[in-house]
């Protein structure tokens, strides 16, 4: 049985014209990669993850070692297509600043970010004491500062 490293270099030894590259992603530098060719071909360097270097964008960022498929709009500019494995996804538009990786999620507008609102509310429910009824459950707001520092960067 053939895998699947094998059924994309057969499809891409079909004899057709080629407009794009199934790759390997070698390195990431910036909004930039470098791609090395599964057909054996010259490593495509300074691919484009981004249409241009505006500060607005959307971006699947492809983890290094992963399979992209590499389009050519000439014969010098590449950009990515298609990802196989995202190791990070970005999205910013305006002030506002969204980050996905495996470490967590990092929302942000201007210098307020998520987590830094979600632990200043936290410790301030922590400081409080309540001379008639309940205190707050301090096992709980500790809790959630642990998943907020967990889910949150």
């Amino acid at each position: 049985m053939l895998t699947l490293k094998e059924i994309i270099q057969t499809l891409a030894h079909n004899g057709d014209e080629v407009y794009g590259a199934i790759c390997t992603v070698k390195s990431i530098t910036g909004m930039q990669c470098d791609c090395s060719p599964i057909n054996g071909a010259a490593d495509i360097l300074d691919v484009r993850l981004v249409a241009d270097e505006s500060e607005e964008k959307f971006v699947l960022v492809p983890a290094v070692g992963s399979i992209v498929i590499v389009e050519f709009l000439t014969r010098e500019a590449a950009y990515i297509s298609m990802v196989s494995k995202v190791s990070e996804v970005l999205y910013k538009i305006g002030d506002v600043f969204y980050s996905a990786t495996s470490e967590g999620f990092l929302l942000a507008k201007g210098d307020d970010t998520l987590k830094k609102i979600l632990t200043k509310i936290i410790e301030s429910q922590k400081q409080i004491t309540v001379l008639y009824g309940n205190n707050p459950d301090y096992v709980k707001l500790t809790e959630a500062q642990t998943e907020v520092n967990n889910l949150l960067r």
